[in-house]
Formats: C-alpha cells, sequence, structure tokens
C-alpha cells in the first residue's frame, strides 16, 4: 500500500456540502495529511469552513472508504487549529458517539451520495 492507492479511495469521497467535488478537489487532505505506518494509516484533514455541520462526518467517511477499500486499521484527525478540533477529536475517538453519527449518515443516505466507491 502506498500514498497513491490511498488517495485513489479518498478521490471517492465527497463533502456533503459540495457533491460534485471530491475532499482531495476541494483540499480538505493532501498527500502530507496521510502517513502510513505499521499499524495502518493516518489521515489528518480540515473544512471548508470554520463552522462546518459535518466536520465530524467527514472523518468518518474517510475512515469508512479506507477500511472499506483497503481493509487496514485507520486513525483519522481533524488539523491541528481548527475551530472545531476538540469537539470533532471526542467523537470520532467516541465508539458510541461514532457508532451513532454513522447510523445517521447511513439513514439520510448521506454516506451513500458522498462516499461512491
Amino acid at each position: 500500500m502506498d500514498k497513491r492507492e490511498i488517495l485513489e479511495v479518498l478521490n471517492h469521497v465527497y463533502d456533503p456540502d459540495y457533491v460534485n467535488r471530491s475532499i482531495l478537489d476541494m483540499g480538505l487532505v493532501t498527500e502530507e495529511d496521510i502517513t502510513i505506518t505499521d499499524n495502518g494509516i493516518e489521515v489528518a484533514y480540515t473544512l471548508t469552513a470554520p463552522m462546518c455541520p459535518f466536520s465530524a462526518a467527514i472523518g468518518l467517511m474517510i475512515k469508512y472508504a479506507l477500511v472499506k477499500q483497503l481493509g487496514v486499521a485507520v486513525n483519522v484527525s481533524l488539523k491541528a487549529g481548527h475551530y472545531q478540533e476538540g469537539v470533532v477529536t471526542e467523537l470520532l475517538s467516541d465508539p458510541e458517539q461514532s457508532a451513532e453519527l454513522m447510523r445517521k449518515l447511513e439513514e439520510f443516505g448521506i454516506m451513500e451520495r458522498c462516499v461512491r466507491l
């Protein structure tokens, strides 16, 4: 596995507010934001706006796509210094909250619309 493969997967993940442009097209994740470790993949991402309503959802979509396509452990985080960093980190690190948000994303069709694998 290399960064090129990871970027190819992420090219099929779309911001819910801009479903005609991938998160790569929008610059939310770049090659420099990806780290491959012995334990899996780490991805840091940014958002389009300080108060993005889908801040944690984008992180979950990144993780979902990479796990589904590459079958490796994935750790996703909002880039340091972002206004919503604390609340997003808390949600992404809490299995119950993450599962609840994932359920809502699936229920409302957001996952299907934004993760096109």
